[in-house]
């Protein structure tokens, strides 16, 4: 067979094409370009959301807005768009020379669909608990790890891998990305009558919250995330069964 490399006619380039991959080059072309259109449009259209006003003169930063468009554009996962339209808006300015959002859009682009709802799930839920805390129990400070640290959260695995999370291989991945701290568990609690409920233990840090910021365009103010509601992602389903402890989780669930 002629060696690859020495195949330079564009006929012989589409045959190989063909045979690869199903469909003519050609196809594979138009598909490619409006799914990135119907991509890079959803993306807009979240970081137009996510704006306060969008006439106050402040323009995306342009190595923001070229990562975002090149990573986040090829694909319909509402998740997707939701953490790359934020950080499209977040990277606006004045001058549009506020380049730091290029650090959480490597993150970002580095994580699968999957990965990036349990982010939001884990954040979305940990901003829900410290608002429901009594108001007169002192709030953590977020930017410190020892204090965040000391609150970890149960889920129902079960609940979890149906809202299309892969329990195991993503907790791996947000913990190698700092995401989430080290004492996360995916292990099964008995209960007095002898079954076993499977959960999902997790903790926070502070580039985690940092990532939920900058998703929400709130990155100014990641701080207030024990004090201030940052909202809901409208498209993207949250657990029900949740607590800051075993007994809390079981509760809630009905299971004690």
């Amino acid at each position: 067979m002629e060696p690859l490399t020495t195949l330079t006619t564009t006929g012989t380039v589409l045959a190989i094409a063909n045979k690869l991959l199903g469909k003519t080059a050609e196809a594979i072309s138009d598909d490619l370009a409006n799914l990135y259109k119907a991509g890079r449009d959803k993306i807009v259209s979240v970081a137009v959301r996510k704006t306060l006003d969008m006439e106050d003169g402040k323009i995306a930063n342009l190595r923001v807005a070229r990562d975002v468009f090149f990573n986040g554009s090829f694909t319909d996962e509402a998740i997707c768009a939701e953490y790359f339209g934020g950080i499209l808006a977040s990277s606006r300015s004045v001058d549009g020379k506020d380049d730091a959002g290029v650090f959480y859009t490597d993150i970002i682009k580095s994580l699968s669909s999957s990965q990036l709802k349990l982010h939001y799930i884990i954040y979305y839920t940990l901003n829900k608990l410290w608002l429901e805390m009594p108001k007169e129990k002192t709030r953590p400070n977020a930017g410190m790890g020892t204090e965040t640290g000391q609150y970890n959260i149960w889920f129902s695995t079960i609940e979890l891998q149906n809202l299309g999370v892969d329990v195991e291989k993503d907790l791996i991945a947000l913990h190698s990305k700092e995401l989430i701290g080290s004492s996360y568990e995916a292990l099964g609690h008995k209960l007095e009558d002898g079954k076993e409920v499977p959960y999902t233990k997790v903790g926070p840090t502070t580039l985690g919250i940092q990532l939920y910021a900058v998703a929400h365009n709130k990155l100014p103010v990641w701080r207030n995330l024990p004090l201030e509601d940052f909202g809901v992602f409208p498209d993207i389903k949250t657990p029900q069964f949740f607590g800051f402890s075993i007994d809390d989780f079981l509760k809630k669930g009905k299971l004690k």
